[in-house]
């Protein structure tokens, strides 16, 4: 009896040795499981963070312009192709910061620790199918996890959508850009043909200029023979004259003549002519009226002169022909390199009865660009 008890002692002992080593091996475990448990939680709270709760609402639909994709000519459109690339477009992958799944409270973190399912009556349910406790459904980890699972493919999918949208916005882009490429390069052959073009007016411009000036000196040699043929034309009077009191002589003597030897001889006489008188020296200095209307783009004006200039110049009748009289303009209290003077005008075009003329601004004298109310003088 004494010797199985001994054996019996050695044995418990043997045993409790083992059973003290299992626990020590278990308890490093258990320390392992508990600090990875915990880890997996907060890392999964954090990951759940990222994840968007439900899916965007579809919004409502912008007005967005589609791009015209009709072939450029030299003609205007009204209703031209566009793209239909808006009409498919998914408006809602672009909806920000929408909810995420928020695990960081209490009820939530006991949850995730909640690996049975627990009845209303604070006991585990047992499955029917397995008869053993449920680890799913309402109030469980699993339950979480599925949610988790769940919104996070969903919003894989709608990465996946989002990379085909992007897809599609690149091709449109690529395409808008060639399109916008093309305008340009023929937009740079364009200015180069209006550049060429303009060019081209301004040479025109020079060549009238030049042309003006030429019909300018034209007309006053011809003021200047015109002058000369009255100062001639006086002269032929004066000859006239001249001749005509030769032939009353010659009348005279022609009578004298006949009366000696009975012959008679006809004389032919001249009759004057009238001479032209010249404008200049008749218009007397001083103010002779106002600007009312001016275009600095096509350089020139519209003036009111004063009813005694406009006799001045036409007549008492005020009949006679427009002189193209240039005369200058002044705007008083302008500060400039040449004190109230603006530019000087030329007599182009005239109303009369309401003392109305227009007038070509002379570029060359303008100093600054001629306004309403500047002050015409002579």
């Amino acid at each position: 009896m004494n010797t199985v008890l001994r054996v019996l002692v050695v044995v418990i002992l043997v045993l409790s040795g083992l059973a003290l080593a299992l626990a020590v091996g278990l308890f490093g475990r258990r320390e392992l499981l508990i600090g990875r448990t915990h880890v997996l939680e907060t890392q999964l709270i954090k990951i759940a963070k990222t994840i968007e709760q439900a899916d965007p609402a579809d919004p409502v639909r912008p007005s967005l312009t589609p791009r015209d994709i009709a072939k450029i000519e030299s003609k205007e459109l009204d209703n031209p192709e566009r793209s239909a690339f808006w009409d498919g477009y998914q408006y809602k992958l672009e909806t920000p910061n929408l909810p995420v799944i928020d695990l960081d409270n209490e009820a939530k973190k006991l949850q995730l620790r909640q690996y049975y399912r627990i009845g209303a009556d604070g006991k585990k349910v047992i499955d029917p199918l397995s008869n053993k406790p449920a680890t799913s459904g309402p109030g469980t980890m699993q339950e979480l996890l599925d949610t988790v699972l769940t919104r996070a493919t969903a919003q894989n999918a709608t990465l996946n959508k989002t990379r085909v949208e992007l897809a599609k916005v690149r091709t449109e882009l690529d395409d808008t850009i060639k399109d916008l490429n093309e305008v340009k390069r023929n937009a740079r052959t364009d200015k180069k043909t209006i550049e060429d073009k303009q060019k081209e007016i301004d040479s025109l411009k020079d060549e009238k200029a030049n042309l003006e000036r030429k019909i300018k000196g034209l007309e006053e040699e011809k003021i200047s023979l015109n002058a000369e043929i009255a100062e001639g034309k006086n002269e032929i009077t004066k000859q006239k004259e001249e001749i005509a009191d030769l032939g009353k002589k010659l009348k005279d003597m022609d009578k004298e003549l006949q009366k000696r030897i009975g012959q008679s001889g006809p004389i032919r006489d001249g009759g004057p002519l009238v001479s032209a008188k010249s404008f200049e020296g008749k218009v007397s200095p001083g103010d002779k009226g106002k600007i009312v209307a001016a275009d600095d783009k096509f350089k020139f004006v519209v003036a009111e002169l004063s009813d005694a200039f406009i006799t001045e110049i036409l007549g008492a009748n005020r009949d006679g022909a427009l002189p193209q009289l240039e005369l200058m303009v002044r705007r008083p209290g302008l500060k400039s390199a040449s004190g109230e003077f603006v530019t000087r005008i030329k007599l182009r075009q005239i109303l009369r009865q309401q003392n109305l003329v227009v007038a070509d601004v002379l570029s060359d004298w303008q100093q600054v660009p001629a306004a309403k109310d500047d002050v015409v003088f002579f």
